[in-house]
């Protein structure tokens, strides 16, 4: 028997961990005896939304999304609004959850939009899976990954050059699921004067975005303009797109961004930096927006 619970912007579905405990046996120069060993737990996420309600018979769609359980309403939120499907968090109606059992991970997400809304646009539309490796790998068509050039930023936001150091740690410090597992991606979003708007971790980095973004679309902070993201891993096609569409001017990373990423920035006025250490970092686009004082 499925449990179902009706969620509004300020409601999460209930989760009872993200993490799953298992026996493992380390080997050094010896095999050890069994220990707990805390894995990251990826499990599948449906998420069907209705054009006004799934009793009007209006259009429908739906996505299926590996994520880490957690955060889940904040993850529809941020996919449905980078997708171009909601502008705003009055865009969604309610959300209702269906789990397979009580006290577990959900399994669906029923969507309700308001009456009229349709897809911004049609270019950043998925087919069947967004997996938890790359969210772009849906794409049915390379005309899909064309973004319209009115998306180019026009934000004269700048930040100091030493305060980009402290990004990795501070984004840390949220991360508890990865210090138990190693095994998660984070992306934490700032206002320009180093305030910490949202930190969120998932197995897929996309996923980890799209929590932060949504986070700050239920909180009435996206628009993002004027502020800063910090992810955990390499920056990809995917990354800059989904924080373009929320118009996050600065982009800063652990890893490397790659050649696609770089393209972009240049093309649509981002900033973006790569490996950010405690004493270094590579910006590829835009330094203008980083200023010493």
């Amino acid at each position: 028997m499925n449990h179902e619970t009706s969620t509004r912007p300020q409601q999460q579905a209930t989760v009872r961990s993200s993490v799953r405990v298992v026996k493992q046996r380390a080997v050094g120069s010896t095999l050890q005896a069994p220990e707990n060993d805390y894995l990251a737990i990826e499990d599948p996420l449906e998420i069907n939304w209705y054009y006004g309600g799934e009793s009007c018979g209006i259009e429908t769609d739906s996505r299926v999304s590996m994520r880490t359980p957690g955060h889940d309403l904040e993850l529809i939120y941020g996919y449905l609004f980078c997708e171009g499907i909601i502008q705003t968090a009055a865009d969604i109606l309610d959300i209702q959850f269906d789990s397979p059992k009580a006290h577990a991970a959900p399994t669906r997400a029923r969507v309700q939009l308001r009456l009229g809304l349709r897809p911004q646009s049609q270019q950043t539309m998925r087919n069947t899976a967004v997996h938890s490796s790359c969210g772009v790998c849906g794409t049915s068509q390379l005309s899909q990954l064309q973004l319209s050039p009115e998306l180019r930023i026009q934000d004269e936001t700048q930040i100091e050059v030493d305060w980009i150091h402290s990004l990795p740690a501070q984004m840390r410090q949220e991360q508890d699921t990865f210090r138990k597992t190693g095994g998660l991606h984070a992306a934490a979003i700032f206002s320009s004067v180093g305030a910490l708007l949202a930190s969120r971790e998932d197995i897929g980095r996309h996923n980890a975005l799209d929590k932060a973004i949504g986070a700050n679309l239920i909180a009435g902070l996206a628009p993002c303009s004027g502020q800063v993201l910090c992810v955990s891993g390499r920056m990809s096609y995917e990354i800059l797109q989904k924080a373009l569409v929320a118009r996050i001017p600065i982009i800063a990373g652990i890893g490397a961004p790659s050649s696609l990423a770089v393209s972009l920035a240049n093309d649509f006025n981002i900033t973006l930096i790569g490996f950010v250490r405690d004493s270094s970092y590579n910006i590829y686009s835009c330094p203008e927006r980083l200023i010493s004082r």
